[in-house]
């Protein structure tokens, strides 16, 4: 069986050649299969196809993995337990990060998980929505045992001083969705910068000339200030007036802050800024916001206001997407943040960072 270039994607496909192989007993229980750089090779297609395409034939029993051995075929007629060797040295990795209660965080969490699954990791969850909270979670992640740590940092108007002593004391970590401006550190995050542009022009290209930013609270982390600079840089660009009046960037989100005065100021300032025809709302929980409040004071929606998201907010229906937004690739992000982790480990002497493309979907609120 060989690749087709019929509409059938290629990880299917590829689970589709093995899977063969095996019901045809080219590959018997118990034999090894190929490396994931090997089948790269082989197909001439992406480590993602191939790890997918592997994915699915472990979930079907067909093969399943040994840390630092490789990957076999299952025996289907055999009741005994899948082999695990209780003397290997399985790697514990520490995840912080603030409390998942949006689809980002959601879809974040699954993609480490997922990575740390593939890599036979443990994988130790502790949540921490201050830096109190973040300095106390990296002193029990460490205590219970983690060769590393990824840290999802809080916002904060001052660096946190637990995170600067893990570099100064050369403990192998990882930033993931933020970095520390002019602090080297492994880290792997969003485009933001390119966001933040992509953004502003599709606002631009839609015929808006007085565009709104909404963002979250001062921080010394770097995901709303980057996409703030690339909305900065294209709104000069576009030939757009600066008006610093239509910023609004001191809002919080949901975690942080009760959602009716959130509310309460985005209404004031929407209605002190009657010329603004479209907001770049920098969060999903905050472009819920901008709705609710835009249907309440009788703004409709896009046609006298149009609502950008970075990030989707969870409300589909048959017609797809309701909001416009940035997409990020969480599952990406998690998969490189996972593996950049284990290179720390090996040396910790590793300083890299790793940027992750992001995307726009049209939706019905632009």
């Amino acid at each position: 069986m060989s690749l087709t270039s019929d509409n059938q994607p290629l990880y299917l496909q590829i689970r589709d050649m093995l899977r063969e192989k095996i019901n045809l007993g080219e590959l018997k229980p118990g034999d090894q299969i190929p490396t994931e750089s090997e089948l790269v090779l082989q197909h001439g297609v992406s480590r993602i196809t191939i790890k997918s395409a592997l994915k699915m034939l472990v979930e079907d029993g067909l093969i399943y993995r040994i840390a630092g051995k490789g990957t076999f075929v299952s025996d289907p007629d055999s009741s005994e337990p899948l082999p695990i060797d209780l003397n290997a040295p399985y790697k514990k990795v520490g995840f912080l990060s603030p409390l998942a209660n949006d689809e980002f965080s959601m879809k974040l969490l699954l993609g480490v998980q997922e990575a740390c699954k593939e890599q036979n990791l443990i994988l130790i969850v502790r949540s921490a929505s201050t830096q109190f909270e973040e300095q106390e979670g990296i002193r029990f992640l460490r205590a219970a045992g983690v060769d590393g740590l990824l840290i999802f940092p809080v916002d904060g108007e001052a660096y946190s001083e637990a995170v600067l002593n893990l570099k100064t004391e050369g403990f192998p970590f990882v930033l993931i969705d933020r970095y520390l401006p002019g602090i080297k550190t492994n880290a792997v995050y969003s485009d933001n910068f390119a966001g933040g542009s992509m953004g502003t022009e599709f606002l631009v290209q839609k015929g808006h000339r007085q565009i709104g930013i909404i963002s979250g609270t001062k921080s010394k982390t770097s995901s709303s200030e980057d996409r703030f600079s690339g909305y900065l840089d294209m709104a000069k660009k576009a030939g757009l007036k600066i008006e610093p009046a239509h910023w609004l960037t001191r809002i919080d989100e949901v975690t942080y802050m009760d959602p009716i005065i959130g509310r309460d100021m985005i209404r004031k300032w929407l209605e002190s800024q009657p010329e603004i025809t479209a907001i770049f709302a920098f969060s999903s929980a905050i472009a819920l916001y901008v709705a609710d409040v835009a249907a309440g004071i009788g703004r409709k929606v896009p046609e006298e206001l149009a609502i950008l998201s970075f990030d989707a907010p969870p409300i589909r229906d048959f017609q797809g997407s309701l909001f416009s937004y940035i997409e990020q690739q969480e599952d990406k992000m998690g998969e490189e943040a996972i593996g950049l982790l284990m290179a720390a480990i090996e040396d910790p002497a590793i300083s890299r960072q790793i940027v992750i493309p992001v995307k726009l979907n049209e939706g019905r609120t632009t």
